[in-house]
């Protein structure tokens, strides 16, 4: 009886601990039904690859409509053409309708691996990468434990459609499939996308998988200005070398354009977009370029498979002869006469014109031909930053629409002539055997040539040469500080613990003793 009351108070003292130190957050959301990722098991959803992906509120989804209103008849059940640099929608049929994108989610697990820039990596292929995708899916063969290049692994992604390759790379790059499913749907809202639901890596996650062909056509866009890209997206087939467990192979493109089992001039890459289930038609990816003006253009739902190539040539052509796109290189010179609304909003810029705010001159925007340009509308958006780094600052945003349909946007910036640091700009350029400004004045400052003790050696710190109009900023300061008082009030209510358990409990436990035995006599 004793033991069991010593265990209930011992089990209550560690729950609060727990409760206290924070460190039991992940045990006490267990209990409420909720995750560490603040969603609970009512509000997700599981995939048919076992990854999980937090739903969100019903929302009505906006209507996406075309510069120009009409356009050609196709098959596809929705469709969209974009101006790749631009992001102007030259044509539009049901530009946010609810479909399965299938293959085309390829497109966005390919956009999270370029970013995540680790090309030279090796990916290991897991049981679940090769055995956990289901039946139904497209292989190029690879195994158990084989390692594969990210490069490589991505060629065989886009090129070859592979499914257990596109698995494999979304584990390496997120440390799991449900976090990195979590990367794709954070990444799909930052791109602007307005009905799009990742369930799986690999676009077989069944009904919950949904997106729109105008949320797909943002994350081609934003590939379609990538070099990297396009080089891989633009081959008719690849060879993987060796590997540690297989012999080199070969796989073709999936892309017909691309492959040039059928032709189309304008086509320059492009990602096959595979099937819906229970024939709800073919999708395809296709980017092409003609007069200087990149397009791609996205079908969903397509009748059969050589229509989505057939939708494809139509919309393209239509849009090629149908629009023109401008250079924004000189078009636009902010002053305050011009823009005083801007600089009224700028303090540091009123009273006079400044050449080093300007826009960026690689901007596009796009336009129907024989277009009246006075019915050109600007919009400026502002965005002004917290600090500026030494060189151009985005200041802002200056958006073109014609006729109220968005026609394209360019950056505003300011050039800073100062030197203002960050602590991790700091730390990027500081050579790590020197000791950092701050520690440098507790110990004589700089300029005094004060000698410290490095790593059990002696160095002499020299005087850094300081900037011309230099202004240092530091961020995140007193952070050591804080983790150190952090790591002595946990300490302390550790110890308080150990004192509980071991001292006082058992020191109630004789007493109890005691008086009963007094009783007893």
């Amino acid at each position: 009886m004793q033991n069991s009351r010593y265990n209930k108070a011992a089990a209550i003292a560690l729950i609060l601990l727990l409760v206290l130190t924070g460190g039991g957050s992940a045990f006490c959301a267990s209990l409420s039904g909720a995750r560490a990722d603040g969603t609970s098991d009512a509000l997700r959803t599981t995939g048919t690859d076992g990854a999980v992906n937090a739903s969100t509120d019903t929302k009505e989804v906006p209507k996406i409509n075309a510069i120009l209103a009409g356009g050609p008849a196709i098959s596809a059940k929705a469709a969209v053409v974009m101006e790749v640099h631009s992001g102007a929608v030259l044509f539009a049929k049901n530009a946010t309708d609810s479909y399965m994108p299938m293959s085309l989610t390829k497109l966005m697990t390919a956009l999270l691996v370029l970013e995540d820039g680790r090309m030279t990596d090796t990916v290991k292929c897991s049981y679940t990468a090769i055995n956990g995708i289901g039946s139904k899916v497209t292989r190029i063969g690879l195994v158990v434990d084989e390692r594969v290049s990210v490069l490589d692994m991505l060629y065989a992604s886009l090129v070859a459609s592979a499914d257990e390759a596109t698995y494999a790379l979304g584990e390496h790059v997120g440390g799991s499939s449900r976090k990195f499913i979590k990367l794709m749907n954070e990444r799909m809202q930052e791109l602007g996308g307005v009905n799009t639901t990742f369930s799986s890596i690999t676009g077989t996650g069944g009904s919950k998988q949904t997106s729109c062909a105008y949320d797909m056509a943002l994350v081609a866009s934003e590939l379609g200005c990538r070099a990297d890209f396009m080089d891989i997206a633009s081959v008719k087939w690849y060879k993987i070398p060796a590997t540690n467990l297989k012999e080199a192979r070969t796989f073709a493109q999936t892309h017909k354009f691309i492959r040039q089992t059928l032709k189309y001039n304008y086509a320059i890459a492009g990602k096959s977009g595979g099937q819906m289930p229970d024939n709800g038609g073919y999708n395809l990816c296709t980017y092409a370029e003609k007069d200087g003006m990149r397009l791609v253009a996205i079908v969903m739902g397509s009748s059969t498979d050589e229509a989505a190539y057939d939708d494809t040539i139509t919309m393209l052509n239509y849009s090629f002869e149908n629009y023109v796109c401008y250079s924004m290189k000189g078009a636009e010179r902010l002053t305050n006469k011009d823009y005083a609304g801007f600089f009224d909003n700028c303090p540091m810029f009123t009273g006079k014109d400044h050449e080093t705010v300007y826009t960026d001159s690689s901007a596009t925007i796009v336009v129907p031909h024989g277009a009246d340009m006075t019915k050109l509308e600007k919009k400026i958006e502002y965005d002004i930053p917290d600090d500026y780094v030494h060189g151009p600052n985005v200041i802002g945003h200056l958006i073109y629409f014609y006729q109220g349909a968005p026609i394209g946007s360019t950056d505003i910036l300011y050039y800073n002539e100062e030197y203002p640091l960050s602590q991790k700009d700091f730390n990027a350029v500081w050579p790590k055997y020197l000791l950092s400004p701050s520690l440098l004045e507790s110990v004589g400052g700089p300029g005094t040539g004060t000698v410290v003790k490095l790593s059990g050696t002696k160095k002499a710190t020299p005087t850094p040469t300081p900037q011309p109009k230099s202004v240092i900023r530091w961020e995140g300061t007193g952070k050591r500080e804080a983790g150190i008082k952090a790591g002595v009030l946990f300490g302390g209510l550790f110890l308080l613990l150990l004192i509980v358990i071991y001292i006082v409990l058992p020191m109630v436990t004789i007493g109890r003793r005691s008086k009963k035995n007094l009783r007893r006599r």
